[in-house]
């Protein structure tokens, strides 16, 4: 079994080159021979929900002061986690009541994602990723 040894480098926004764990690597058997890149096109809430993701996963709110963290998040959990596993995140958020922590932890995500990559209809919202595989 191999480690991950390889990073990928990939960009939302304007964060310029962030280097992160493709998970997708993650216990894998066979040494990465391909790399790929594409242009991804994301919502605020898709980014909203991949760091969703990550605070389901343990990490802490307060972790995501660091901007180079939150565009880290933000790569691994859309290649991670997939398309549907953030779908599914912004219906969760969406369906937290009002005045619940659950509630003012989305709209801490919404304020952290609108000041790094802007408002909607801006091209801060987009996402480019190049993997190594």
């Amino acid at each position: 079994m191999l480690t991950p040894t390889v990073t990928a480098t990939g960009e939302i926004g304007t964060s310029g080159p962030v280097e992160f764990i493709p998970t997708l690597r993650e216990d894998a058997e066979q040494p990465a021979t391909v790399n790929l890149s594409m242009r991804l096109e994301i919502s605020l809430e898709d980014a909203t929900a991949a760091l969703w993701l990550a605070l389901r996963d343990g990490l802490e709110l307060s972790a995501l002061d660091d901007e180079y963290l939150v565009h880290e998040m933000v790569l691994e959990k859309l290649l991670a986690e997939g398309g549907n596993a953030i779908a599914a995140a912004r219906d969760e958020m969406n369906q937290q009541k009002p005045g619940t922590h659950e509630a003012r932890t989305t709209q801490a995500l919404r304020t952290i994602t609108t000041r790094l990559y802007g408002t909607a209809g801006k091209s801060g919202a987009t996402g480019t990723a190049q993997e190594g595989l």
